[in-house]
């Protein structure tokens, strides 16, 4: 849920009222003045900070969860939330910057009260993790939260699977800690960005659907734990599972103690794998192929009403496959989009297909354009052939075939229906003289 960032309202707190001195006593004073300091103008020994970390949600922003950082000050017992996740729709350029790839999201701050209150409304759950950190790491934390804060600095480049609310909380952290989170985490995890998405997304078909199209194969490379912490869970499995060691020999849990703040009671857990939808795609394919081939050849040999139908059909699905790989290469292309470059999809959806659009009813209905619509067709089935053979020979380092499973069977099938002779459309006969 978008909120304003209230950052300058929490450091504007810092500036104290003028009061008679006259009318405080001395206890009376130090208590006024304790409640003026701002959680980020405390020192380290006087906060404690905690990982929070928020459940999934329904909405698509929300389906990968979310994290924050809890400052508690001991002094004034307050409670303040500090995230990476505020967005504003009323932006300048909004739409520009989202369809570029170019979104700006800021460093937002909120009581502990005004979290458990959204995150209740929205049913979301909310744990909290002390971190167990010296007084100079939590000065650290703090410094690097005042720096953020500062006007310059409150905004920054927005990317889902690099530099995000999780990775923004992380990397502070590991600043804190002299780098050993980084350290810790070298390990692959055997997953990649793709099966993270298709995972957290497949709740909604569609858009899991459109998400694995859309991503090219900087989305398949295999994560390392570090770079798997752009997922909050992930971020508080790993924090939860780590051991750190003092500036002597002792060890101890990174995690002092881990507290449930709200337990939700959506139904379901997170998936733990993405779904395995090859086989379903397949048949798709085969069944839009399949009606290629029995209204497309009735077409061509008999000239009725399958005509029409072929026509609207084929000349449908072109119309989607070409506007899905004319968007395929403008995210490849023009946009700062970096996992949706490099998209082998693009051999399967590709701006060929428009053409398709107006060729094959006029090749249907009347014979004409025959070699230009074959040619097309058939240019189409190779690009597709293509994408599968690429994986045959060791070529493709994209995890797509799932998509070559519903696109491949049409290509295939349009390229028979093209490659018929069509009856020529009946004429009406002269009426008797």
């Amino acid at each position: 849920m978008p909120r304003a960032p209230l950052c300058a309202l929490l450091l504007a707190s810092t500036v104290a009222l003028a009061t008679p001195a006259q009318a405080q006593t001395p206890d009376r004073q130090a208590a006024v003045a304790a409640s003026r300091v701002d959680p980020l103008h405390q020192t380290g020994r006087n906060v404690t900070i905690s990982l929070l970390t928020m459940g999934n949600g329904t909405q698509v922003w929300e389906l990968f969860g979310h994290n924050a950082i809890q400052i508690h000050d001991l002094v004034t017992n307050r409670d303040t939330v500090f995230n990476w996740g505020v967005f504003d729709f009323r932006q300048p350029h909004f739409i520009q910057r989202f369809l570029k790839g170019t979104m700006l999201y800021s460093m937002g701050g909120d009581s502990m009260d005004n979290i458990l209150l959204e995150y209740h409304y929205w049913n979301r759950s909310v744990v909290a993790q002390e971190l167990d950190l010296t007084a100079e790491q939590k000065d650290s934390v703090l410094a690097a939260i005042q720096r953020n804060a500062q006007p310059e600095n409150i905004q920054y480049r927005y990317d889902y699977f690099r530099d995000n609310c999780s990775t923004r909380v992380r990397d502070i952290l590991d600043h804190a800690m002299g780098g050993s989170l980084r350290k810790e985490s070298a390990g692959l995890t055997g997953t990649t960005y793709r099966w993270h998405a298709l995972r957290l997304m497949q709740v909604l078909p569609a858009i899991m659907l459109g998400v694995d199209i859309g991503l090219g194969r900087p989305s398949d490379f295999d994560l390392s734990k570090w770079q798997a912490m752009f997922l909050p869970r992930q971020l508080h499995d790993f924090v939860a599972g780590i051991v750190v060691t003092d500036g002597g020999s002792a060890s101890h849990p990174l995690v002092r103690r881990e507290t449930v703040l709200f337990q939700s009671t959506r139904a379901g857990v997170e998936p733990d794998a993405p779904p395995r939808f090859g086989i379903w795609a397949l048949l798709g394919g085969i069944a839009v192929a399949a009606l290629f081939l029995w209204l497309g050849g009735a077409a061509t040999s008999r000239g009725d009403w399958t005509r029409v139908a072929a026509s609207v059909l084929i000349g449908l699905w072109s119309l989607a496959a070409g506007l899905l790989g004319t968007i395929l290469f403008l995210l490849w292309t023009v946009t700062d989009h970096v996992f949706a470059h490099q998209n082998e999809n693009l051999l399967i959806f590709n701006p060929l297909w428009l053409a398709l659009v107006v060729l094959v009813p006029i090749f249907l209905t009347s014979g004409r354009a025959a070699g230009a619509t074959r040619a097309i067709a058939l240019a189409i089935a190779a690009l597709a052939a293509i994408a599968l053979l690429a994986h045959f020979v060791g070529l493709s380092s994209q995890n797509n075939l799932p998509v070559i499973a519903l696109g491949l069977p049409p290509t295939l099938a349009l390229a028979l229906v093209t490659a018929r002779r069509p009856v020529q459309a009946s004429r009406p006969r002269e009426a008797l003289r």
